[in-house]
């Protein structure tokens, strides 16, 4: 499906110690500019074309009910970004599993942070904006919402029940397309890709 819009809103090693919780005991791991091309690989279920919808939202604020609703124990994984497994633990609460990788993350200020319990994204902290990018699908199952920005502000893509790969592949499609523009996207409202033209355009 292909979406043509007219016009777009204007534009160490580590030196740092992790600190391991003895209770989890797991071991460290779119007036007129002509030319933009919308080009959806996924056929959504929904789209919206609103001129503003805001994202700039702390991650940290979005996940602050992360464990709500959640019960019993389950599996965490916790990753330095880019890519580092530093923990995985069996048999944990989610409120027990955040803590840990909260207490971590603010143990080591200069490092990115991603955690999960039983593929929730339960914390997230980016030290440089996106560096967990990389992280977020391959360590999610299941579908969600998946909404797309061009920056600084135009949502030019809202779809429901969407894999993360097929939602991040398609942003990257959009944004390849277009690579005069700055863009933006999240999945059950955590970001999994980013690419600025101008650095700081699409938010923290």
């Amino acid at each position: 499906m292909q979406n043509k819009l007219s016009s777009v809103w204007g534009r160490a090693l580590l030196q740092s110690t992790l600190v391991w919780a003895m209770a989890c005991g797991g071991q460290p791991p779119l007036p007129e500019e002509e030319g933009l091309e919308i080009t959806a690989a996924v056929e959504p279920t929904q789209e919206s074309f609103e001129s503003e919808d805001s994202f700039s939202e702390d991650p940290s604020q979005q996940l602050a009910d992360a464990c709500s609703g959640a019960t019993g124990t389950g599996t965490y994984k916790g990753y330095m970004c880019p890519s580092h497994l530093f923990i995985t633990t069996k048999s944990i609460s989610c409120a027990a599993a955040r803590s840990n990788c909260i207490l971590n993350a603010n143990s080591n200020p200069g490092t990115s942070f991603f955690c999960t319990w039983n593929d929730r994204v339960i914390y997230r902290k980016d030290v440089t904006a996106g560096a967990c990018n990389p992280l977020v699908c391959s360590a999610v199952t299941g579908k969600g919402q998946y909404k797309g920005y061009i920056c600084p502000s135009h949502n030019f893509i809202t779809t429901e029940q969407i894999s993360c790969q097929d939602a991040q592949s398609n942003c990257a499609l959009n944004s390849n397309a277009n690579p005069s523009s700055s863009f933006y996207c999240t999945w059950k409202g955590t970001e999994i890709y980013r690419r600025e033209t101008v650095a700081g355009i699409c938010g923290p």
